[in-house]
């Protein structure tokens, strides 16, 4: 049985100068996209244009690699020659083989599209049996431990809540929120608390990678605590958020030589690292709310997606007052990744971000805020999202941690030929599980 999938992924250049739109249709002979190890995966591509019309002129570069440096197949593709193509080849060990397709660059203009110029596809061979790059760190657990212990002892909380009236109503209230962390920064978001007496059930977020949250959700029935990991307020426009975004950046990532807040302070000391405080603080964050007598304890739930499915696995693997937890495409996870068959590392990369000369004290340092760690720390009930086809939070390194978690409750689902993004049921079916 093959599956099939459309994918925007192209535009023809004509020599008037128009672009014409074209779409990918992908079949492999699993529809499931998973295979055994030594066994071949054969992709049929089909390269239409509007009206669905096969395209019969157009040249492409095909390639099957492990996610990674290691190239399994190539080749040249003249659509003159036949539309649609294959390509196949084998993988022998566990891990993810990926399809990528590039354009002739006089032919065709490749959009960006979610980050990515070039068209992919992945399948998954044995993905229980994939490991971690780095093993866990045998102090880890002391290490975070003593970390939350010296916060609680030596940083005050400093709970700062601002009401926000133009978000508040009789049915509940909505404020500015902040706790004090290490090193002097505070950790900023937003709660929405129901009116009455409850217990109301809790829902907790951090946000994706980026300027962060301006907001959380609002609800009368709902705790709702969305959590940044920066280190100032959301500003109110959009243009003061990306003025403080870049400053951020500018004083915690150009002094260490990298390009963003989360590969900052790594090859320091864990303590340096940026999300140390991040983590921590949030932790702290999270810890108060459990205490708060409006608070459902059997019903205090976790999700967020890329950066914030990374910090679902930290939050719910070193806090245990979740009672559920939903991670889609988790970033910040098999942060060394590479040492496997020079497959891809998880986001955001800081290994391979540093400056060579201070890669190995990273290397170090990375494995006690990798998300394969705290995986395996997870007991409640999780929920996990991998996209095959994700080049920026690669699948081997979410499966790795999945394969980790000891929860006796929990399932791992498949997003076939999704990149770097969830398709809207899966956030639908696992927010009505989480309830």
């Amino acid at each position: 049985m093959k599956k099939i999938v459309l994918a925007f992924g192209l535009a023809v250049a004509f020599a008037a100068g128009a672009a014409m739109p074209v779409q990918f249709k992908v079949e492999t002979d699993h529809a499931d996209c998973l295979y055994r190890c030594g066994e071949k995966a054969s992709f049929t591509v089909t390269v239409t244009g509007p009206g669905g019309q096969k395209l019969a002129a157009g040249s492409f570069n095909a390639k099957l690699d492990n996610f990674g440096e290691k190239v399994l197949a190539e080749k040249r593709v003249d659509l003159a020659q036949g539309n649609p193509f294959t390509i196949a080849a084998a993988k022998d060990t566990p891990g993810f083989m990926r399809l990528s397709i590039d354009a002739d660059a006089q032919a065709f203009t490749l959009p960006k599209t979610a980050g990515q110029g070039t068209f992919h596809w992945g399948v998954a061979y044995e993905p229980e049996k994939i490991r971690p790059g780095a093993e866990n760190p045998a102090d880890f657990d002391s290490f975070w431990a003593d970390a939350v212990r010296k916060l609680d002892k030596t940083v005050p909380e400093d709970v700062q809540l601002e009401k926000i009236g133009a978000k508040s109503t009789p049915g509940h209230t909505y404020y500015r929120i902040s706790f004090a962390s290490h090193g002097g920064r505070r950790v900023w978001g937003w709660l929405n608390m129901p009116a009455g007496k409850g217990p109301f059930p809790v829902r907790v977020n951090v946000p994706g990678a980026g300027i962060g949250a301006k907001g959380t959700g609002i609800s009368d029935k709902e705790i709702t605590l969305t959590m940044n990991v920066h280190s100032y307020p959301q500003p109110d426009t959009d243009a003061a958020r990306q003025a403080a975004y870049k400053a951020q950046d500018e004083k915690y990532a150009t002094p260490c030589g990298v390009a963003r807040y989360c590969q900052a302070g790594i090859h320091l000391s864990r303590e340096d690292y940026f999300y140390y405080a991040s983590l921590l603080g949030i932790n702290r964050a999270v810890n108060w709310l459990w205490r708060q007598p409006q608070t459902d304890r059997r019903n205090f739930t976790y999700s967020g997606t890329s950066q914030g499915g990374g910090f679902g696995f930290m939050l719910t693997g070193l806090n245990g007052h979740f009672t559920k937890s939903c991670i889609f495409v988790p970033a910040i996870t098999d942060l060394l990744g590479s040492r496997h068959e020079n497959r891809q590392s998880g986001w955001p990369r800081i290994i391979e971000a540093q400056k060579p000369e201070n890669r190995a004290s990273a290397e170090k340092n990375a494995p006690h805020f990798d998300g394969v760690n705290f995986a395996a720390r997870i007991t409640c009930p999780v929920r996990v999202v991998v996209g095959f086809a994700d080049c920026v939070c690669a699948p081997a390194g979410v499966y790795a941690a999945y394969n980790l978690i000891p929860s006796k409750d929990k399932k791992i689902i498949h997003g076939i030929g999704m990149g770097h993004r969830v398709y809207p049921q899966f956030y639908k079916e696992l927010a009505k599980w989480q309830r």
